[in-house]
């Protein structure tokens, strides 16, 4: 009778090991594809951070290079004031660059994210 107890015992304990091993699997392979979801979930959000990232580098470079041409323009025309002695001249360059220099290139900015938000935005650079 002791070695029949002792058989059912070590059965029970094997099935119970083997129980273990498929629940120990099963949550490996669960755990698996959750890391890989997550990496998979982290590479999109990179891939999307760093478009946007170069998306607004190419706008503020955009929004820059045209408030540097303006101002080089209207330096040029104070130039061209200065040197003819023409008063009109001189306060429509003034004007013009107090007005550039007074704009603030960030106000659009709210603006353009709420459009980046905008599935159908294109940029048209």
């Amino acid at each position: 009778m002791t070695s029949r107890l002792g058989t059912v015992a070590a059965s029970l304990l094997a099935e119970g090991v083997i129980d273990s091993a498929v629940d120990y699997l099963k949550h490996h392979d669960s755990e698996t594809t959750r890391r890989d979801y997550i990496r998979a979930h982290r590479n999109v959000l990179v891939t999307a951070l760093n478009n946007q990232k170069d998306c607004f580098l190419a706008y503020f470079e955009h929004r820059f290079d045209e408030r540097r041409e303006a101002l080089n323009q209207f330096y040029d025309l104070l130039h061209s004031a200065i040197e003819e002695k023409n008063i009109a001249q001189l306060q429509a360059s003034l004007a013009g660059i107090l007005g550039i220099i007074q704009d603030n290139p960030l106000a659009d900015i709210a603006e353009f994210r709420v459009q980046w938000n905008d599935p159908d935005f294109t940029i048209q650079l």
